[in-house]
């Protein structure tokens, strides 16, 4: 009987526990930006980090060799970029906490891409996504149902206790009643609809057609409608609208790639919006600019957006610390010019992968990913849906490069 190497069991346990919240957080001084604690600026310890640790030492005992060839170069030398970025930030330790997180799930995104046999695994992987979605989708809409958090409990996988009357909590009206959109295991309803979103591509795309793939799909889809999460939805359904009508599945990433684009000019454009999800995100974006002008070349430090962003906002709120909810824009600021373009080509280079080999599931994942990454932050500084990012990432390695299976 061969002999299971540990690193493809803790990858496998690294997927089964993607959605797990539950890390150990270390306050400091820094990590409080007017007095006021920033969550971004905490360094934590999540169990995906130390799974991701337990797959690198077990690369390294196994011997297994990782060349500066292919997407590796390209990766390596934006890592390269934001670890300069991350010394010369003025919070290093937030900086460097995070450099490290997004170096060790790189790893797993070379690990993706040159030993994940998806032929012999695949149907493995499947199931343990099944089972980990339908437990969320579960959760979810119970947490909708009793209007707030099932087990109260942080220590339950990282659940968030949360209720009516949680200070600044995500509330929406329906037929005249406040309901709380539900998080999941993560920390906001977008999160959970975005999570959800890319899973249910590949419910409808890659699962085989039986009853666990159904019960996925139902479940899946009511705790996606029930996040009210808007713009997820329509990225969702115009991604799946697009693929229906469009024969050259290639256009809709050309058609996602210029919508990105636009997004991007937004702090540009004359004209103002009352509601407050769009005007945040603009005056966020226009911050993020004012800060990559006065720091283009290393930006202000990975993961240092929200130290510096009070500064350089105008916003109708009296205070709103967020990073910017553009990844694109996110990574000019804190890492620079350089680290910007490589990012951008690491992430063209995978999605075009995808179009030009037909990989359906994948493409319709990146495209989904690339809107959302768009008007939100969480698949850079969240680290559920960074993971799910870098499994993208290996997943289109095997078509761009021909490496592993």
């Amino acid at each position: 009987m061969k002999k299971i190497q540990p690193s493809r069991i803790f990858l496998l346990t690294l997927i089964a526990l993607l959605p797990v919240n539950l890390g150990k957080h270390f306050e400091f001084s820094g990590s409080y930006v007017y007095g006021n604690l920033i969550d971004y600026l905490v360094p934590t310890l999540y169990v995906q980090d130390i799974l991701a640790l337990l797959l690198l030492i077990a690369l390294i005992l196994e011997r297994k060799r990782i060349l500066l060839e292919g997407p590796i170069k390209k990766i390596a030398m934006f890592l390269g970029v934001l670890l300069l970025s991350s010394l010369f930030a003025s919070r290093a330790l937030p900086s460097l906490w995070f450099f490290f997180r997004i170096f060790l799930y790189t790893v797993v995104g070379i690990y993706v891409y040159k030993w994940v046999d998806l032929k012999k695994e695949g149907r493995l992987i499947q199931k343990i996504l099944a089972v980990q979605l339908l437990f969320v989708s579960v959760l979810a809409i119970a947490q909708f149902f009793v209007r707030g958090s099932v087990f109260d409990n942080y220590l339950f996988l990282g659940e968030q206790p949360y209720s009516l009357s949680t200070p600044q909590i995500t509330k929406e009206v329906l037929l005249g009643r406040v309901f709380l959109p539900p998080m999941g295991l993560f920390r906001h309803p977008n999160i959970l609809s975005g999570y959800l979103a890319i899973l249910l591509v590949f419910v409808v795309f890659w699962f085989p057609k039986n009853k666990l793939s159904i019960a996925c799909l139902v479940l899946g889809m009511v705790a996606f409608l029930l996040t009210f999460s808007v713009f997820t939805w329509a990225a969702f359904f115009a991604t799946l609208v697009l693929y229906k009508f469009l024969k050259d599945k290639r256009k809709i990433m050309y058609i996602y790639l210029l919508a990105a684009s636009l997004i991007l000019l937004v702090p540009f454009f004359p004209f103002s919006s009352d509601n407050a999800s769009f005007y945040r995100r603009d005056s966020l974006l226009a911050a993020s600019y004012r800060i990559a002008g006065k720091f283009p070349v290393l930006g202000v430090g990975t993961n240092n957006f929200t130290s510096y962003v009070d500064d350089f906002q105008i916003s109708n709120d009296i205070r709103f610390t967020q990073p910017v909810h553009n990844v694109f824009a996110l990574i000019l600021a804190e890492s620079g010019i350089f680290a910007f373009f490589l990012f951008i080509l690491i992430f063209f280079d995978s999605y075009s992968a995808a179009a030009k080999k037909g990989d359906v599931p994948l493409l319709l994942a990146f495209s989904a990913a690339l809107l959302l990454m768009s008007f939100d932050h969480y698949f850079w500084t969240i680290h559920q849906t960074t993971l799910i990012l870098f499994i993208l990432f290996g997943l289109s390695w095997k078509h761009s490069y021909g490496q592993g299976k």
